[in-house]
């Protein structure tokens, strides 16, 4: 919740009460308090934001009560593509402050995903510049007061090991689609009364395949959109989040490959035969029928919940959609796109935020492009009468052809209250305490589950640690697995091996209990 303390005056005084026999004296203290809420206010119309209009076109209530409008002013902003390398000192230091949120979801590493990682460093991206990274599973902070070493090089490194796990993730299931396909075939030559039990059985379970990695890889996880808006809120100046989704493949049934062609054969000919068999091929029909619905992503991506969250802590929305090519080398799958939903709800989430969509490989010509649309939206102020009853806000413009979009909920920390919620329902393991003294690593972790078993409760967690030299050679790259019996666990590892020098520790902690990991980066000179 914005809110800035304008005035708060505290007047104290003495009461004197001349009473018979009594010379006590009461202290009668008065607070008064006045807070302005900020509400971000864009106005569309026929699609377009709308940049000229004045306070007077608009009225503002808070808790259906009109409420005075203190402070009005629009704002404009531009990433603005320049040659960074070309830019003054002085230049950079009348910049105003920005912070980045970069959002990867990649599925292949390339020469045009590297191409536009190397335009974002060299046109868009300052040193002073603050960045947070989302890449698929993983979470890092590549801020400029942090890192020594090359960040594009860092970022670059990630987005490639992201990239190979979430290959190798398809390709495990391709294989097992592949497989079933096959037995499919198999059971296909054998007596017909098996025919129709072993194609339904092939669909449902390939239909269990499609829908438990739709919702574990393909569906974006709501908890991050909380967690970094929450973050933003703290965060003074330019807000910016580019998403570079690279849109999902999947393996599906060729419509003329030999197996498709098989069980429409088959499907065909029981519809004109016995009940029973009929019955069997409208059961087949159905699952073939859900089996191409399905493969779209995004049914339950709440788009305007989302939305509001960048109302709420002043960001800026960008996508840019990149295509995937990917062979399959087989007679009966073939690879295909999967997401045409959760483009039409990236779509709403930029429009709405002031931000715009791309979908393009292309990733320079993108970036370049978001460049050049502004964003342009009003801030309006004003005080409630009672700053305890947070209740909901509503904007109103003179022209009612003209959309407005803000946060109706401005006032409410439901930021935090769903955090809290969630932490409680599904604890993220922290990395906390990292130092290295006397070549011994220490680490502490915490806010990991612990279940009961038959005598008390137990912990099973996992630490990578990753060590780099100052020339990007991985020189230790070890997993360990334990269990533990308390809340918080203190680990030391020896590296008494180490040479005198500068060295980069990754380390990555996963409860094993729920698959919740962080990663924590970590700096340090031995002598």
């Amino acid at each position: 919740m914005k809110k800035k303390f304008v005035l708060i005056v505290i007047f104290s005084f003495l009461l004197f009460t001349a009473l018979v026999s009594q010379t006590d004296q009461e202290v009668i203290k008065e607070e008064v308090s006045v807070v302005n809420v900020e509400v971000p206010v864009r106005v569309y119309y026929k699609g377009k934001l709308v940049d000229n209009l004045k306070k007077e076109d608009f009225r503002l209530y808070d808790d259906k009560k009109l409420q005075n409008i203190n402070a009005f002013y629009m704002r404009r902003k531009r990433m603005d593509i320049q040659n960074i390398k070309v830019v003054s000192e002085r230049q950079k230091a009348s910049l105003p402050p920005r912070y980045f949120v970069l959002v990867f979801r990649v599925t292949d590493y390339n020469d045009y995903l590297k191409d536009g990682v190397d335009f974002l460093f060299d046109k868009v991206l300052r040193d002073q510049d603050q960045i947070l990274v989302f890449a698929n599973d993983r979470t890092i902070s590549l801020n400029s007061s942090t890192w020594e070493i090359d960040r594009k090089q860092i970022l670059n490194q990630l987005l490639r090991e992201e990239s190979i796990k979430a290959k190798q993730r398809l390709d495990a299931i391709f294989l097992d689609i592949q497989h079933r396909l096959r037995y499919l075939r198999s059971r296909l030559t054998q007596d017909t009364g098996v025919y129709a039990p072993a194609i339904t059985n092939f669909l449902d379970r390939y239909l269990i395949t499609w829908n438990e990695y739709k919702k574990k890889y393909l569906i974006p996880d709501i908890d991050n959109f909380y967690n970094f808006s929450k973050h933003l809120e703290k965060i003074r100046g330019e807000k910016w989040v580019i998403n570079f989704y690279q849109l999902e493949m999947f393996p599906k049934m060729k419509q003329w490959g030999e197996m498709r062609q098989k069980i429409d054969e088959l499907v065909n000919g029981w519809m004109a035969g016995r009940s029973e068999d009929s019955v069997h091929s409208k059961i087949i029909l159905e699952l073939l029928e859900n089996l191409d619905l399905e493969l779209n992503v995004s049914d339950d991506f709440p788009s305007e919940e989302i939305s509001r969250l960048f109302y709420k802590v002043d960001a800026t929305f960008h996508t840019i959609f990149i295509r995937g090519i990917r062979e399959s080398y087989s007679k009966d799958l073939e690879f295909v796109r999967v997401s045409s939903e959760i483009e039409n709800s990236f779509r709403d989430l930029t429009k709405k935020t002031g931000g715009k969509l791309v979908a393009t490989n292309d990733l320079g010509s993108a970036l370049h492009t978001l460049s050049e649309k502004e964003d342009v939206y009003y801030m309006l102020t004003y005080a409630p009468e009672n700053i305890k009853k947070i209740g909901k806000v509503r904007v109103a413009v003179n022209n009612k052809d003209y959309k407005v979009v803000y946060d109706k909920n401005i006032r409410a920390d439901y930021i935090t209250d769903y955090l809290a919620r969630k932490k409680k329902e599904n604890p993220t393991i922290e990395i906390a305490g990292i130092k290295l003294e006397d070549k011994i690593l220490h680490v502490t972790l915490f806010n990991f589950v612990l279940k009961k078993n038959k005598k008390q409760k137990e912990g099973r967690l996992k630490l990578r640690v990753r060590i780099k030299d100052m020339q990007n050679k991985i020189l230790y790259d070890q997993n360990r697995a334990f269990r533990v019996k308390k809340d918080v666990v203190n680990i030391t590892i020896n590296f008494d091996w180490l040479k005198k020098g500068k060295y980069d520790f990754i380390l990555t902690a996963e409860d094993l209990f729920t698959g919740n990991s962080s990663v924590e980066f970590y700096q340090s000179e031995t002598k």
